[in-house]
């Protein structure tokens, strides 16, 4: 996995800043990817650094493929930088379309609770997350 050196730095940073008393410490190319979806082995993989998904905090990394995912939303706020690929990132009132694409060392806070969307422009697409709480997504209930 070729990352530029700064930005797998500053995420290691992050990670083991938020972290508890305990050092973490996760070379690139030791990163183990879990598919989300085990019936898509060649879709969204997560590489978890340190904490507990299920109840949060947590930092992991998302490797997406080449694509659009729906609208949906999370129970808890995350905040992910952009390490490798083009994203788009837009909220329900927005569009993909509209988004502006985002490269290398882009950031986003997505609050809890609010529906958005996310694209991968590029072949593939690798981000870093903290989670707040726990890690989970639906789809947003319909409007009335």
């Amino acid at each position: 996995m070729n990352l530029p050196q700064p930005i797998v730095l500053l995420a290691l940073l992050a990670a083991c800043t938020a972290a508890a008393a305990q050092s973490t410490v996760v070379a690139a190319e030791d990163a183990r990817f879990v598919p989300l979806d085990l019936r898509a082995p060649d879709g969204a993989a997560i590489a978890l650094l340190w904490g507990d998904p299920a109840g949060g905090p947590s930092a992991m990394l998302l490797r997406l493929p080449k694509g659009p995912l729906p609208l949906h939303v999370h129970s808890s706020t995350y905040h992910l930088m952009l390490m490798r690929g083009t994203m788009k990132h837009w909220d329900e009132d927005g569009t993909e379309a509209a988004a502006r694409p985002l490269g290398p060392g882009s950031y986003w806070r997505q609050p809890g609770g609010q529906t958005h969307g996310d694209a991968c422009l590029s072949d593939d697409c690798l981000v870093h997350l903290v989670w707040d709480g726990k890690r989970d997504a639906y789809r947003p209930p319909p409007k009335p």
